[in-house]
């Protein structure tokens, strides 16, 4: 029997769709605007002028500007949370894949996310704030299993996995240094010297 539902016409996105993309829109917008400037300045007009969306949609889709920070906050951390699951889960050996992870962070350096959080805090409810943190705590979290992994496996020594990996991310702000960076000859390079110290350290054998 034919079916005889009505057709939507071609071209023409289903309103979840459209709302989806204007809200991704909207935090993938803010997030720019937000690391550029920090959050006191950055308007929600600033904001929807950017994305092309009227102050009213922006306030359909989040409820203010410190809610639109924290979404926004979030989604950045789950986004790295990802990429270091993705590369480390699929490294043959872990230093290979913090190899990976350290190149892919050089070459995305977000030190100034910290100063922007403490800049947005007195604006934000402490269960936002509290939000943003575990967001950020989980990408040590992925790094920790992975650490423990490995001291379970006797290929690294035994310590606290949590805070190798609070340390490991911590080395990786040498990428907002500019001499730093510049006298390596690629993201790469310094990834590469960045893990052996972080694994071997620095005592010579």
């Amino acid at each position: 029997m034919p079916d005889k539902s009505p057709k939507r016409l071609p071209g023409r996105p289903k309103q979840a769709d459209t709302q989806i993309s204007v809200q991704q829109t909207i935090i993938l917008t803010a997030s720019k605007l937000f690391k550029e400037y920090g959050y006191e300045t950055v308007t929600l007009q600033q904001i929807g002028k950017r994305c092309n969306v009227s102050k009213p949609t922006i306030y359909y889709h989040f409820a203010s500007k410190p809610e639109l920070f924290k979404v926004a906050m979030i989604t950045m951390f789950q986004n790295v949370r990802r990429v270091t699951s993705d590369f480390l889960d699929h490294a043959e050996h872990l230093e290979d894949g913090l190899i990976r992870l350290a190149e892919a962070r050089l070459a995305n350096p977000h030190a100034e996310v910290e100063t922007m959080i403490r800049e947005a805090e007195p604006f934000l409810e402490k269960n936002q704030i509290q939000e943003i943190r575990e967001a950020e705590a989980r990408i040590h979290e992925v790094l920790a299993t992975h650490f423990q992994l490995a001291m379970d496996q006797q290929t690294l020594r035994e310590d606290d996995p949590m805070f190798l990996a609070e340390t490991f991310s911590t080395l990786m702000l040498m990428g907002n240094r500019e001499n730093t960076t510049q006298k390596y000859e690629s993201n790469l390079a310094l990834g590469q010297r960045l893990v052996g110290i972080f694994l071997r350290g620095a005592k010579s054998t």
